[in-house]
């Protein structure tokens, strides 16, 4: 038995054995909550819980993230949904209403961390709860206003099958919770799994993202505000091939979510159109 576990068993002992205890105090060590704080700290020394930004230990009063973590949160503080830099880009989309994210995506930031987490420990929950912090913290912010609908970007069939889940699934049903909308999943089928894109020029990845989607599902699209949700958007080819495809329905309107987004200066993109990466 571990020691740490070893001695939180023998500090609960001596106090329920303590003769000096008086009756409240035994009835409070004895109460249902005190036994569930006793399990719970139990259960965090057997399978401890490791923050998603970082991965060191959580304390018993955080979750998902750790206070250090939260500090460092990088939310985008720009709220210009409608005529930001990418809405310029796809200007000529004519149903597109907004593009925004929550948090701005570097490689070693908190962001990236708490992504990673999402995508390859399976963490669910993590993401629902991080649809839901996208929602209450940008409620103010227009980006959500009206939207009818949720679309996560599907996988593909095979991607699915090796990985289980669907990250982009799990934050849009996060969203919904806050913003009693229906998120739907077979709307999209994705029937193409790129390579990477990187030694791509942006007019060659935005040709490569035109047959990456087809429309399975499309009833109840018409006429309705529809919100395309992925976890990260770094060009945003892969959100433009979705939008392509969505927008053939008749007087539909379209937003674009991701949880976190790569910012592109100016220079940084007219290199990417040019063929050069950085």
């Amino acid at each position: 038995m571990p020691s740490a576990l070893c001695e939180k068993l023998s500090t609960l002992n001596s106090q329920l054995s303590n003769p000096q205890l008086s009756t409240l105090q035994l009835s409070t060590l004895n109460s249902p909550l005190s036994t569930l704080n006793v399990y719970s700290s139990l259960h965090d020394l057997l399978f401890p819980r490791l923050c998603s930004g970082c991965g060191q230990r959580l304390a018993l009063d955080e979750r998902y993230i750790c206070g250090e973590c939260s500090v460092q949160l990088p939310f985008e503080t720009g709220h210009d949904w409608t005529s930001n830099r990418r809405m310029h880009q796809w200007a000529d989309h004519m149903c597109l209403e907004r593009i925004g994210a929550l948090m701005r995506y570097e490689h070693d930031n908190v962001a990236a961390g708490i992504i990673r987490s999402l995508k390859y420990n399976r963490r669910f929950e993590l993401g629902r709860w991080m649809g839901r912090m996208a929602v209450e913290h940008l409620a103010d912010s227009g980006l959500f206003a009206g939207v009818d609908v949720l679309l996560p970007l599907p996988l593909t069939r095979a991607r699915f099958r090796f990985r289980g889940f669907n990250q982009a699934e799990y934050i849009a049903r996060g969203m919904a919770e806050v913003l009693g909308v229906p998120v739907l999943t077979r709307t999209l089928r994705r029937v193409v799994e790129r390579e990477s894109q990187t030694h791509f020029t942006h007019d060659q990845r935005l040709l490569n993202a035109r047959h990456v989607f087809e429309l399975q599902e499309a009833d109840g699209l018409e006429g309705r505000h529809v919100m395309l949700v992925d976890d990260v958007m770094t060009t945003g080819t892969t959100l433009l091939g979705a939008l392509e495809v969505v927008e053939q329905m008749p007087r539909v309107r379209i937003s674009c979510f991701a949880w976190a987004w790569v910012m592109l200066s100016g220079a940084s993109m007219a290199r990417s159109r040019a063929g050069e990466h950085t």
